[in-house]
């Protein structure tokens, strides 16, 4: 079972085994060239007739039966409450050799991931697009099935949940972690540098988060998530701001 990738930062990616079993709806397609891959969406249970996280309007473009060109959604917020952070599972299903097999990706979206970041939450009535985070090719002989996405964990502005304490949760509360311990390594070297930030801008405009802090895959893409905020941040407001948040112990 081999396969290959084109991905960007912006989407959290790993391989994990997945077997959830929710009410599932089908969808129809919509691709730039004839394709027969299925979708599946595992809507959340609904409340009162109404599902809360409602997963719409799937887009798929394949140009090969072993590829992946484009996938997107979208995320409908009927619950009536403010999202803070939840967590998507697509699962990729490919034939290879007359064996069906899965491959599963997490997608993220998290308002809190720090405090210095201030993102603002999915409201009720909104519409947020998620997508994948690149095209996706398998070997020679390979033919995607279907793609079935399961919403794995809803954090709601009142901090009532769902899908606590399942991968989900887990993977929001590392890639917080990441960002935390990021920003305190920084800050560190922010004071032996005797608190000039020209001798640590080299270390944030690097895409490569320090191997001295021992993150995890999810950590890192928070870690990374806070470099990008202080780069954004240098280019649009300049050097001060960024010196006031590692001045700051948050």
């Amino acid at each position: 079972m081999r396969y290959k990738f084109v991905t960007s930062i912006a989407l959290v990616a790993l391989i994990v085994g997945v077997a959830l079993a929710w009410r599932s709806t089908s969808a129809g397609l919509q691709s730039r060239e004839p394709s027969n891959i299925k979708v599946v969406m595992n809507q959340l249970p609904d409340k009162n007739g109404i599902v809360p996280i409602e997963i719409i309007q799937p887009s798929v473009v394949s140009t090969a039966p072993n590829k992946l060109d484009e996938f997107s959604y979208i995320l409908r917020n009927n619950s009536g409450k403010p999202v803070i952070a939840l967590a998507v599972i697509r699962t990729i299903s490919y034939e290879e050799g007359g064996k069906i097999y899965a491959h599963s990706v997490y997608s993220t979206m998290d308002a809190a991931v720090h405090p210095d970041i201030g993102g603002k939450p999915f409201l009720p009535e909104n519409q947020m697009p998620m997508e994948a985070a690149g095209p996706v090719g398998f070997d020679e002989g390979v033919i995607i099935k279907e793609i079935t996405l399961n919403i794995d964990y809803v954090l709601y502005g009142d901090q009532t949940a769902y899908g606590s304490g399942g991968e989900g949760e887990r993977r929001i509360k590392a890639m917080r972690d990441g960002a935390r311990r990021y920003k305190t390594w920084l800050a560190q070297e922010y004071s032996r540098a005797g608190k000039s930030l020209t001798a640590i801008l080299p270390a944030i405009q690097s895409r490569s988060i320090p191997e001295a802090l021992k993150l995890d895959s999810d950590q890192k893409m928070g870690a990374d998530r806070y470099r990008l905020h202080l780069l954004t941040t240098f280019q649009r407001k300049g050097a001060a701001d960024i010196e006031n948040y590692l001045k700051e112990t948050n």
